[in-house]
C-alpha cells in the first residue's frame, strides 16, 4: 500500500510559490485531511484523526489492514478492509456508524476497491467480473452495474456525482446514472489525486492539474508547472485547493490557484 516517489518539480505550481504550512508527522501512511482541517493517519495498524492537539483513532485487528480511506464526507469517513471484504463507515469522532459486509452480498463476488457515492450508496470495483457498480448499502441493492472493464483498475477517484476509473492506459469517467462521459489516456505510474472538478497527476517529476469541463471532460488547467525543491514524496492529497505532500516525515502544504502568464 505504501510507493515512495522521488520528485524533482521543473517549475513551481504557482508564482513565487513557498510552502503553504509544514506540518511534522511521524505515521506509517498519510490519507489526508478533512473540510475542517483534520488530518488523517495510519500508525501501528490504527487509524488516527488529529486535529489541533487532540486525537482520536479507531482499531479493529479482526479487520485486518486498511487498503482504502476515502474522506469526501467527514461525517461518515469510509475505511475500506479487501482482505476481509469489509466497509466501515465512521463519523467525525471515529465512533462507528456502520459496518458492511460486502462478502454478503449476493451473487457473491470480491470488490478490489470502495468509495463514497453520496448518501447511502457506495463506489464498488467488482474483480471478478471487472466492473464498476453504484451500490446502496441501506437497502443492500445494486443500482447500477457498468459494462465489463478492458483494463485491470488499479485505482478509484470519484464525488458524488462522478468515479473516475483509473487503469493502465486509460482513465475513464463515469456518471450516477452508469454513463461513460470521458475517456483519457493515461500511462501507469503517477501519483494521482482528485478532489470536485480538479485532477492532479504525477510521474517523473512533472505535475499536471487538469479540470472538468461542461461536457464532464478533463481539459488542461491554467495553472502552469512551477519549480519545488527536491523532496521524497511518499504520497499526496489534494482538498479544497491545496496540495498536500507527505515525504514520510511532514506534510508540506501548497495552494494550488489558477495562474496565469
Amino acid at each position: 500500500m505504501k510507493w515512495t516517489y522521488f520528485l524533482f518539480f521543473i517549475g513551481s505550481i504557482v508564482q513565487g510559490q513557498q510552502v503553504y504550512k509544514s506540518v511534522a508527522l511521524n505515521a506509517d501512511y498519510f490519507y489526508g485531511v478533512d473540510d475542517f482541517e483534520a488530518l488523517y493517519y495510519g500508525k501501528n495498524g490504527a487509524f488516527i484523526q488529529q486535529k489541533g492537539k487532540e486525537t482520536q483513532e479507531f482499531y479493529d485487528i479482526q479487520l485486518g489492514d486498511i487498503t482504502e480511506v476515502d474522506l469526501l464526507n467527514p461525517l461518515s469517513i469510509l475505511l475500506f478492509y479487501k482482505d476481509t471484504q469489509t466497509v466501515v463507515l465512521l463519523d467525525n469522532r471515529l465512533n462507528e456508524k456502520q459496518r458492511i459486509s460486502l462478502n454478503q452480498l449476493s451473487p457473491s463476488r470480491f470488490f478490489e476497491h470502495a468509495r463514497l457515492a453520496g448518501e447511502r450508496r457506495l463506489w464498488l470495483h467488482d474483480l471478478d467480473q471487472n466492473r464498476l457498480e453504484l451500490h446502496d448499502y441501506i437497502n443492500n441493492k445494486t443500482l447500477i452495474s457498468t459494462a465489463v472493464l478492458k483494463d485491470k483498475v488499479s485505482q478509484l477517484l470519484s464525488d458524488y456525482n462522478f468515479c473516475h476509473v483509473v487503469s493502465k492506459h486509460h482513465i475513464e469517467t463515469y456518471n450516477s446514472y452508469g454513463s461513460k462521459t470521458a475517456v483519457m489516456r493515461y500511462e501507469q505510474g503517477s501519483l494521482l489525486d482528485y478532489d470536485f472538478g480538479r485532477l492532479i497527476s504525477l510521474k517523473e517529476g512533472q505535475i499536471k492539474v487538469l479540470t472538468m469541463d461542461k461536457e464532464y471532460r478533463f481539459r488542461e488547467s491554467e495553472i502552469t508547472n512551477r519549480r519545488i525543491s527536491e523532496k521524497e514524496v511518499n504520497s499526496l492529497y489534494l482538498k479544497n485547493g491545496k496540495l498536500y505532500i507527505w515525504t514520510g516525515k511532514r506534510v508540506d502544504v501548497y495552494t494550488i490557484n489558477p495562474f496565469k502568464n
